[in-house]
């Protein structure tokens, strides 16, 4: 049978007569086709090409199939879009594909001209007809998600992609076994899966059992489930009347417990995150959740939307969240999840240009157990492999490190004193710095404590290291200086990462950034209708930074947001802006925030001509916590972007302020 173009005329026609499915005869195909048959198809045996190129997919296996081989359908069915810009935007950047709707509107998918059409058991079989009148058309039999590795078995037999489904379960099974040698036994550990959603603005709360996507990965990984979470299939439908997730009341809540619990939630949109981390906050709030064994263990991971996955980069990132909140181990260091690595290449090449365009650190020499750095003192001979680093900066020097899993390397580092005398270093909250010693105060190193601790290196900015004090330090051990404030933040990270050999782990941090920054650009379609305008108090009136390498800066430019003039004049000419309250008109924009810093914002929002900015009038207007953007790491970076994904992917968003004045 020979599957050309099909008019729209024969296309209604066909969806009129809705004919019988059109099998091949016999075995015997035309050249460039070959007899497809096997025990999954949920039609009759039919000849399909031997190498398609122009594959419509409408079905979410082979479409993750397709894109974890590197190749790319030409179209695909609709509700896939919103689910892998939102889980896996790394999949899907820089792809083409034509989404079709859902239900496929078939008359898109007959103007794609595809030469093999790839169907869902779901609601397409009743179309097959039509289908098949375009392009060859395979419908598989119906699979819990459970069985997605089967799925894919029989997807690489349909794209001849066999060899490479092997290569990438290998991959698969080779880091659940890396899991496994970590843990120990499996087995002790015992592990609840749970779905939370917004319900009408209560909790829906949802028990995953045999049947979901993630039971496979805890499966083969050997981890003991609660009671109604071990039961097959079987039992669970005669149980629950469901195999996949059965709701539960919160009075049903013990039913979910475990020593490990991980909820999940999807939604569509910013909108729909929002109402979900309402629901789990009414979750949380509620006295039975507090009973829960995972609960006062401190052991509830909230996770994301790909736990509800089905396919090989759902299956990784669901072992990325068990290495890390199970085995406890960054598995970017032990066991690196193919998908992040193998589909980062432009992000790789740009975190190369990073390492040399934008770097100031150069390796000059290296032996196996020493480095020669080139910076902006000279040439120092570091050890390979420091072990013993001492940081002249907390926020600036030893928070980078941390974030790219080095803090245990740090012996030492200047940090700050709180007014009753104890002492703490900067941002570092969420990490473990008991072992750190306080050296002392910004720019006032004590030199004998630094000595004490014998140190391997020592590293600072051109802020902290200095002509006076250079070959002080360095006679105590190497000394190298990063140059920050006059080149991006990345910049500086990938230095940090330089020195500790944690490269992989900052090109992990960015493509992480990245992946939220290329969310939220397509979010907002056009970034660049949307000004934006970020500004600090002052006594009688306001501030703009001028460092255009500030995390709000960076963020603002990598999203593609655009300044307002004021702003963009102030980053232009270098020099701190600040201005009276009579011009605040100046700030007015789409979106204005504000650097909350106790009173004198206070005096400042309380002024009539800033309740008179549009922004203010139409409910944009924003103070935020200034704290949370210092420091020289990734997390101030992220903060900005949270800031951004809570105040412009909302519905209500109203972003022609500024264009309607003009």
């Amino acid at each position: 049978m020979t599957y050309g173009r099909v008019s729209i005329l024969m296309l209604l026609a066909l969806l009129l007569l809705s004919v019988g499915p059109l099998a091949a005869q016999d075995t015997e195909c035309e050249e460039g086709f070959r007899f497809f048959e096997n025990e999954l198809l949920a039609h009759d045996p039919l000849c399909i090409p031997e190498n398609p190129e122009r594959i419509v997919t409408l079905n979410s296996r082979d479409f993750d199939l397709l894109l974890a081989t590197g190749s790319e359908p030409i179209g695909a069915v609709g509700y896939l879009e919103s689910i892998y810009e939102r889980n896996f935007p790394y999949m899907v950047e820089d792809t083409s594909v034509t989404y079709v709707g859902f239900p496929a509107n078939l008359e898109l998918v007959l103007e794609l001209e595809p030469d093999l059409i790839i169907a869902s058991p779901f609601g397409d079989l009743e179309n097959y007809d039509q289908l098949n009148a375009i392009a060859p058309t395979v419908i598989p039999e119906a699979l819990p998600n459970v069985e997605w590795e089967t799925s894919m078995r029989f997807m690489g037999d349909v794209l001849n992609l066999s060899e490479d489904v092997e290569t990438l379960l290998a991959e698969y099974d080779a880091r659940v076994e890396d899991i496994i040698e970590l843990i120990g036994d499996p087995s002790e550990i015992e592990i609840s899966v749970v779905r939370y959603f917004d319900d009408g603005g209560d909790v829906g709360l949802q028990m995953q059992l045999a049947n979901a996507f993630s039971t496979d990965m805890l499966a083969d990984i050997g981890f003991a489930r609660p009671a109604p979470q071990a039961l097959t299939a079987e039992e669970a439908e005669a149980e629950f009347g469901a195999a996949v997730a059965v709701t539960l009341s919160l009075e049903e809540l013990p039913l979910v417990d475990g020593e490990y619990l991980f909820a999940w939630s999807q939604a569509p949109n910013a909108e729909g995150d929002a109402a979900n981390e309402d629901a789990y906050g009414l979750l949380s709030d509620d006295p039975l959740w507090g009973t829960l064994e995972a609960v006062q263990n401190a052991q509830t991971f909230q996770v994301g939307g790909h736990w509800v996955g089905w396919g090989f980069p759902a299956a990784h990132a669901i072992l990325d969240d068990l290495f890390v909140h199970v085995a406890g181990v960054d598995p970017a260091e032990v066991s690196p999840n193919p998908f992040l690595i193998e589909n980062m290449e432009a992000t790789e090449e740009a975190s190369a240009e990073l390492f040399t365009d934008d770097a100031s650190l150069v390796v000059l020499e290296e032996t196996e157990d020493t480095r020669v750095i080139q910076h902006s003192f000279g040439e120092t001979e570091i050890p390979r492999d420091p072990q013993r680093i001492i940081t002249l900066q907390d926020q600036n020097a030893l928070l980078p490190l941390l974030e790219l899993g080095r803090g245990d390397r740090v012996v030492g580092s200047i940090g700050s004193t709180r007014a009753d005398g104890t002492t703490f270093f900067r941002r570092t909250q969420d990490y473990d710095t008991s072992n750190i010693t306080y050296i002392g105060g910004l720019r006032s190193p004590n030199l004998e404590v630094i000595a004490e601790l014998e140190p391997d290196l020592i590293v600072g900015s051109q802020a902290e290291i200095t002509d006076e004090n250079y070959d002080l330090l360095s006679s105590i051990a190497p000394t190298i200086v990063i140059e920050q404030f006059t080149r991006s933040i990345w910049g500086s990270i990938f230095d940090f990462a330089l020195l500790v050999n944690a490269q992989d782990q900052a090109i992990a941090l960015k493509a992480s950034y990245d992946a939220r920054v290329a969310n939220i650009q397509a979010e907002l379609d056009d970034p660049s209708e949307i000004t934006v305008s970020v500004i600090g108090p002052l006594d009688g009136g306001f501030f703009y930074e001028a460092d255009r390498y500030i995390a709000d800066m960076t963020v603002i430019s990598d999203i593609g947001l655009t300044l307002t003039p004021l702003r963009q004049d102030v980053v232009e000419r270098g020099e701190f802006g600040s201005f009276s309250i009579e011009e605040i008109q100046l700030a007015d924009a789409d979106a204005l925030y504000v650097y909350d810093i106790a009173e004198r914002t206070a005096v400042l929002v309380e002024s009539p001509l800033y309740g008179s900015l549009d922004a203010v009038d139409r409910g944009q207007a924003y103070l935020v916590d200034i704290s949370r953007f210092a420091g020289l790491a990734s997390q101030s970076l992220n903060a900005w972007l949270d800031v951004f994904e809570e105040t412009l992917l909302v519905d209500d968003f109203d972003r022609d302020i500024i264009q309607e004045e003009e």
